[in-house]
């Protein structure tokens, strides 16, 4: 077995070389098609780190990639591990001040850019960082300090001619698995992000947990349309390829990606809430498009699908009566959902926030079973649905090689093992501070439960608790999921700190108000239209549903409706779209204190 991430990589190359290991979508944003082996992209990673070795780096260095999902980035990852460097991922959304702060503390000397754009904010802040000595672009523009991409990689060519590959092959072999093969810094949602350190025994332990539970061959196939930079891409996407023989479609431009599926067709999907929330929006809006025997028999399926998905998530049998009819009354519509995601899908899985559980139920009625996920980028692989008992109020049962317990105050702890992270670069306090006393638990500061069959259910985050005037403490997470399976609300964060009962921002479901404003003539993008006494009546139904689940503290006595959806361009969701809840509540501040009376 490997003990290395690169090693991995190598024998991967060397068992199928001819075999395609990445492919370019044109329909993803990719100038044309296009497909590379095994063999060819071990070459190109050869080729990046003898480049490295000749530029002067050392074992142990770190080296920075700014780019978005292109080729690029896998030659120049997995190049950075051959040459026994520390490879760490910048988000390509990334504005040059908070470039800045993490290259310095990551200490990066090398840079790998895939845009003029990228290029600009390394030219911008590059003097604030003394231990930068080569950018690597693919264009310098003139520039005497910047490398072209083609030019590094012919210096890397003619290296490995004149006997750098053996130092190449030498620093592979010496590497060891406690050895740091990554950083990702944390998303930052509160406060300064953190660079965690992740050996390389992590990365191969997490590929093996998750290829376990999931049964992934290496006749998968998958998108890459996630930021490399994230543990989710990095860890459960790219080395978890590497470690099974998947084959991947990179897709560079993000709102590319339905084209890209539907272009590529892959057996596995990974994503965020937010891409099946859409799903879910537009195959509800198909089926109220229906009528006669096909909306009978889209509604049959969903009845019968329903009943089926409660009684596996009981972890019940299924009566082959009820499953046998299910089938035959649902295939059709059960080929509309695969068809959306391209035709092949095989699995499906979900993380980085909890799936509303109804639209998880619903896609679940149609044959689509996302698996929900827990993890965090100190230990990526917690829990995890099961494609034959899925609980979708759950993030699943423990990931093969992790243990899990909850704290007496509720918090979840894990077990520290080879799943769980070395610690945050160059912040020992904060990394003693990460683990219980002993050290022996990894303090994830989510609170949680265990149920009757095991399964892992997030209830909030410990340092997230909103407390009121009168001493209450209320934790906003179960609260806003109840909210958003609402099937007029689109996203909420609740807000009250401090004060004396717990208030709402609110945003719409945008298929219900397109077709809402259709039944009524009305302009679906009218600016006002979040005001329209109806629908803040259907709003208003829905938190008192919402309400009647919840203790007299935890209630939502007032909301205000915002006039769009929130998002990462605004500042106000990570890259991963978690809520900044502090970027959200000062933006809304006015509207949100003004439903507290001042007397």
């Amino acid at each position: 077995m490997s003990e290395t991430a690169a090693s991995a990589f190598l024998a991967r190359a060397a068992r199928h070389p001819q075999r395609v290991a990445l492919r370019a979508l044109a329909a993803g944003g990719a100038e044309r098609d296009e497909a590379w082996t095994w063999g060819e992209w071990a070459e190109a990673s050869r080729r990046f780190a003898a480049a490295l070795v000749a530029d002067g780096h050392r074992p142990g260095e770190t080296v920075a990639i700014l780019a978005g999902n292109r080729f690029v980035w896998p030659v120049a990852d997995l190049g950075v591990l051959l040459a026994a460097g520390v490879s760490v991922g910048l988000y390509p959304t990334s504005a040059p001040a908070q470039v800045e702060p993490l290259l310095a503390d990551c200490g990066a000397t090398t840079v790998v850019v895939d845009t003029p754009a990228q290029l600009a904010k390394l030219r911008a802040v590059r003097a604030a960082l003394p231990a930068l000595r080569t950018i690597v672009a693919p264009d310098p523009d003139g520039d005497p300090d910047v490398v072209s991409w083609e030019a590094w990689m012919t210096r890397g060519e003619e290296a490995l001619r004149t006997g750098t590959g053996d130092e190449v092959d030498a620093r592979v072999r010496a590497a060891k698995a406690d050895d740091t093969a990554i950083l990702i810094y944390t998303s930052g949602s509160t406060g300064e992000p953190r660079g965690a350190a992740l050996p390389h025994r992590y990365l191969l332990a997490s590929a093996a947990s998750i290829a376990e539970v999931l049964g992934l061959t290496e006749s998968d196939t998958t998108l890459s349309f996630l930021p490399f930079c994230h543990a989710a891409e990095r860890v459960f996407g790219l080395y978890t390829r590497v470690a099974v023989g998947m084959e991947a479609a990179l897709v560079p431009e993000y709102d590319r990606l339905w084209d890209a599926a539907h272009a590529y067709g892959p057996t596995l999907f990974g994503g965020l809430p937010r891409f099946y929330e859409k799903a879910y929006d537009a195959l509800r809006a198909e089926q109220g498009r229906t009528a006669g025997a096909d909306r009978e028999r889209w509604e049959r399926a969903v009845a019968l699908g329903t009943t089926r998905s409660r009684l596996r998530q009981a972890g019940e049998a299924v009566p082959e009566a009820l499953e046998a009819e299910w089938r035959e009354v649902g295939e059709p519509v059960f080929a509309r959902v695969r068809a959306f995601f391209g035709g092949r899908i095989r699995l499906a899985t979900s993380g980085g926030a909890a799936l509303p559980a109804s639209v998880a139920e619903y896609l679940d009625a149609l044959g689509l079973t996302v698996l929900g996920a827990y993890g965090l980028t100190e230990h990526l692989c917690v829990a995890f649905n099961r494609p034959d008992r899925p609980g979708f109020d759950t993030a699943g049962a423990p990931m093969p090689g992790t243990e899990l317990r909850i704290a007496e105050d509720g918090e979840v702890l894990v077990r520290r093992g080879p799943l769980t992270f070395a610690g945050y670069h160059g912040k020992p306090e904060e990394t003693r501070a990460a683990f219980t006393p002993a050290g022996a638990w990894l303090a994830t500061g989510d609170l949680g439960a265990l149920d009757a069959l095991g399964r892992l259910k997030v209830t909030g985050r410990k340092k997230e608790l909103i407390a009121l005037s009168n001493g209450k403490k209320v934790a906003p997470l179960p609260i806003e999921a109840r909210l958003v399976q609402e099937p007029w609300i689109g996203q909420a964060m609740l807000y009250g700190e401090g004060r004396h009962f717990i208030s709402a921002l609110l945003t719409l479901r945008r298929s219900a108000i397109e077709e809402w404003a259709r039944e009524r003539a009305l302009p679906p993008d009218a600016d006002d239209l979040h005001r329209h006494p109806e629908l803040l009546g259907h709003v208003q139904a829905a938190v008192d549903r919402v309400n009647e689940g919840l203790s007299r503290p935890e209630r939502i006595r007032a909301f205000v409706v915002a006039g769009r959806e929130l998002t990462p361009e605004a500042g106000e969701l990570t890259p991963t779209l978690k809520l900044r809840r502090a970027a959200v509540a000062e933006r809304w501040r006015d509207a949100l204190d003004a439903l507290y009376p001042t007397h």
